[in-house]
This record gives structure tokens, sequence and C-alpha cells, in this order.
């Protein structure tokens, strides 16, 4: 007997009630310890949403139940690395984007001296040239709409737009990458080491209660 797809599916009502239940069983077992996991928060918090009324003013933030698909990443484990590599890497980011905005505000600075008067359109502000930067760093039509007409008036410009994107584009954005990379490898070591651990807990118990019924026969 061929069974019904629409009856094989969960409900979802069902798949929120199991949430709850499971949830408020995490909650009663841990007690406030439940609160130290980021991830328990995450879960609180999805849940939450998920009771509030479907009237009222309450009904803007019924909106936000859609923000349960998120639930996928803290029972997933390879996405739980990845959000973690992403956490670990945000100090070192910090540094890279202090970095980056000292480069920038330097180069607004001297693009603004040099090109303000003649392209008051792309450098006329400190504000202007900034986001003109940012667009050559993006490498958004940066040579034929904006550094060749420079170059028309200012033949040497490109000695300032090349070092500039060179240090912005290729140095420091793939910095910032490689921090997220090494972050993510470090919270997969963990994850191994955390379970290897407590594989070797697990064997050296099995030892010692061997030990002692071997003790005990004696």
């Amino acid at each position: 007997m061929k069974l019904d797809e629409a009856g094989a599916k969960e409900d979802p009502r069902e798949r929120l009630r199991r949430l709850r239940a499971e949830l408020a069983a995490r909650l009663y077992a841990l007690g406030l310890r439940f609160f130290r996991s980021g991830w328990n928060v995450f879960d609180f918090v999805i849940v939450g949403i998920s009771l509030l009324p479907a009237t009222g003013g309450f009904s803007v933030l019924r909106a936000l139940r859609v923000l349960r698909v998120l639930r996928v990443i803290s029972v997933t484990p390879s996405l739980r690395r990845v959000v973690d590599g992403l956490g670990r890497a945000l100090p070192g980011m910090g540094s890279v984007f202090l970095l980056i905005a000292i480069i920038y505000y330097i180069a607004a600075v001297m693009a603004t001296k040099l090109f303000g008067a003649s392209f008051p359109q792309w450098f006329g502000s400190l504000d202007a040239t900034a986001f003109t930067l940012f667009q050559i760093m993006t490498l958004e039509g940066w040579s034929g709409e904006i550094v060749r007409p420079i170059m028309e008036v200012y033949p040497f410009a490109w000695a300032f737009f090349v070092p500039f994107i060179l240090i912005t584009t290729f140095a420091v954005l793939n910095l910032i990458v490689g921090l997220i990379v090494n972050s993510m490898q470090e919270a997969a070591s963990e994850d191994e080491r955390a379970v290897t651990e407590a594989f070797e807990a697990r064997v050296l118990a099995r030892l010692d209660e061997i030990d002692r019924k071997l003790d005990a026969k004696s």
C-alpha cells in the first residue's frame, strides 16, 4: 500500500510542538546553565517568537516566525562550524577593518587634493572621494569609467590608483578571507579534539571498570 505523500509529510505544528518539548526538557535538565550556550539561547528566541499571538500589536513580530528556518544552523554541525568560525574571526577582522579605514582616509585626502578640482563629481568632497574609492576597490568600472578619463588630464594618475587597488583589493581583503578560513579550521580542530577526548574518556572509564572487576575476582 502506497503512502500518501501529503500524509507522509510532518505537520509543521507537530514539529513545532516537538521543538517546544525538546527545549523545555533541556531547560529543565540544565537550569540556568542552559543560557550559557549561545545556540540554546538562539533556539529559545526562535521558539519564543513562534509563541507570540497572531493578532494585535504582536502581528508584526509574528512575521519573524520565518527565522525558524535558521534553526537548521544549530542542528547541522557543519553549519555550526562555519558560524563559529565567523564569530572567532570577528576580533581579527576588527583590526583589519581599522587598517582599511586608515588606508581609505589617507587615500581619500590625497585623491581629493589631487583630482578634486578637475573631477568634482568623483573627488569634489571627502565623502564623494571615499565612495569613488570604494567603487574602484570593487573593480566596478574602475578603469573605463574613472581612471582612464582621469589619466587624460593626469597621465600619471595610474601611479596612485594601481597601488591603491593592490593594497585594498588584493592584499587587505584577502587577509580577511584568510582570517575567516583560519578561524574555521581552528573551530573544526577543536570539534575533532573534543570528540577524541570524549572517546578517550569512555575508553579509560571502560578500562577502569574492567580493572575493578578483575580486582574483585582476585
